[in-house]
């Protein structure tokens, strides 16, 4: 070949080239506009369901969350890390432990600023991606003042103050799928969105149900307290039916799943927030939505997995998280992981023993101060029967060994050092479980822990102590006469629990107008640790 036929073979092959290196760039710069472009990500809907125990998802009663768990992935042994709304929603949404975020119940200091924090919850982060960010929250527990609301575009809540001071108030799942498809209709749809909406209606006092179509068994007033909370569980799963049919399944990651269950009272507990057991600590956990599999996972989960996941399948960048991604098996989660929780409240409550619970998905083990239980949750889902000789366990070891690294966490930034704040609950909250507490603490010393009172064998007394504060709420006069004597002796043998101090201070000083008793009874709530602007201002009223 001459030179004339090489250079002419040369520039014939040069258009080629230039069009192959011109067809790789664009592919790239194809790739790389579609990562970073909204409307390229999938939506994404996270629902929580209040008060929701796992156990209840059935056919039966919740056949719309069964049909999204047919197209999609259902997490057979998912965990809270607090039986409690707040703190647990605050674990979902940044996929930090509530040892590290600093919000131990139902009344917290609020959340630092992103900054501060070193974390963004998720709607800062879907915010930042370009998503349009929304929240419907059903109660006022998780009231903007906990720092929930950053990164929301819109976070529509109950209005929660009355005369100045705090209130409970919540919304319905009727109310909320009304807030919601007002504004599902007005978004703008040249953008993905990020919503989040919370249902209450599980929670106690449970409504009768009348039933429906698809779930025809009612349930009546004077039918037990487990009868109508199914009911309630029949209104949700009807609820989320209709709120699902409003979403696109191709192009919509969906989340279902609880902040805890509910006791119905097994362990002595009617309700949730002072034990670790199983009844309040297991929740249901359904992901669905475009490039998610379908099946179901058998492997030890909880709720600070939701964030990492979520991260991971709308392309935002990662951070650091206590969680791990729920549909990867390694880096922690999948078989042989140990999910730890906790709960505090009855030591910030009554100074009672505090509660921690590590499970390996068949074996739980239950620390409660003078109580530590072990149990095998195959052959005893209802955790009825502890196993004798825990120590000779072999899960026992790897569970206590989990447990003792959980409760050595301390609050901060990616598991940094960090003060906790002060208590902003102590001047009052709105909460359904009160808002009087002892000053905010972290995990005590598993000695002194075990030097504490029993929390299972204080039911009676807390049931006594809700007894009085109704009677003093409708200022029955003869019945809190009644019931003082009875609150005066578990002041005396409980003696460092500050509410039968309180309730015997609010007894005289505002029904019987006894006041100079009253006086020194809520001095002795605050010695004990109640010292609070309520206290403080009902002790200057009763002077």
């Amino acid at each position: 070949m001459s030179d004339t036929d090489v250079k002419r073979t040369a520039l014939r092959g040069r258009p080629l080239l230039l069009w192959l290196g011109a067809a790789a760039v664009l592919a790239v710069a194809l790739y790389w506009w579609g990562r970073g472009n909204p409307a390229s990500r999938p939506n994404v809907l996270i629902i929580t369901i209040d008060t929701f125990r796992a156990d209840h998802l059935n056919r039966e009663d919740t056949p719309a969350l069964l049909d999204l768990a047919d197209r999609g992935v259902r997490f057979m042994r998912a965990r809270t890390p607090v039986p409690l709304t707040l703190p647990a929603h605050a674990t979902l949404l940044s996929g930090v432990l509530p040892a590290r975020h600093g919000i131990r119940d139902n009344t917290a200091p609020r959340l630092p600023d992103r900054a501060a924090r070193g974390y963004a919850l998720l709607a800062e982060s879907f915010a930042d991606a370009g998503y349009d960010t929304a929240a419907f929250v059903a109660a006022s527990v998780l009231d903007k003042r906990y720092g929930l609301d950053a990164g929301f575009h819109e976070y529509h809540q109950p209005g929660g103050t009355r005369a100045g001071a705090p209130s409970f108030s919540w919304f319905r799942a009727a109310t909320q799928l009304r807030r919601f498809r007002q504004w599902f209709n007005a978004r703008p749809t040249d953008r993905p969105f990020f919503a989040w909406v919370h249902l209450w209606d599980p929670h106690a006092p449970y409504r009768p149900h009348p039933g429906d179509p698809r779930r025809p068994y009612a349930t009546e007033a004077h039918q037990p307290a487990a009868q109508r909370y199914r009911g309630e569980v029949r209104r949700v799963d009807a609820a989320v039916e209709r709120l699902l049919a409003r979403i696109d399944a191709d192009t919509t990651i969906v989340v279902v799943t609880a902040d805890h269950g509910e006791s119905l009272g097994e362990h002595g507990e009617d309700t949730h927030g002072y034990v670790a057991y199983g009844a309040t600590m297991d929740v249901p956990l359904l992901l669905a939505g475009p490039g998610i599999e379908h099946g179901a996972r058998g492997d030890p989960v909880s709720l600070e997995d939701v964030a990492p996941t979520l991260r991971r399948l709308a392309d935002l960048p990662e951070q650091a998280s206590d969680g791990f991604d729920l549909l990867e098996s390694k880096g922690g989660a999948g078989a042989g992981r140990v999910v730890c929780g906790e709960s505090l409240y009855a030591n910030r409550l009554y100074a009672w023993a505090q509660q921690s619970v590590a499970t390996d998905g068949r074996f739980s083990l239950v620390d409660g101060g003078r109580r530590l239980e072990l149990f095998d949750c195959r052959a005893d889902p209802g955790e009825t029967a502890p196993l004798a000789n825990l120590e000779e366990h072999a899960a026992f070891e790897r569970l206590d060994r989990a447990l003792r690294r959980y409760r050595a966490m301390v609050p901060g930034r990616a598991g940094a050092a960090n003060e906790a704040g002060s208590d902003i609950g102590l001047a009052g909250s709105p909460s359904p479980y009160g808002s009087i507490r002892r000053a905010q603490s972290e995990f005590l010393k598993a000695a002194q822990n075990r030097t504490l009172r029993d929390v299972p064998g204080g039911f009676a007394d807390i049931k006594l102590l809700a007894r009085m504060d109704g009677a003093i709420a409708a200022r029955a006069a003869a019945l809190v006469e009644g019931l003082l004597p009875a609150v005066m002796e578990l002041r005396r043998r409980d003696r460092t629990n500050p509410a039968p101090c309180l309730a015997q201070g609010r007894a005289l000083c505002l029904v019987l107008r006894r006041r100079r008793e009253a006086v020194e009874a809520l001095r002795e709530a605050i010695r004990r640790g109640y010292d609070s602007p309520p206290v403080r201002k009902l002790l200057e009223a009763c002077r």
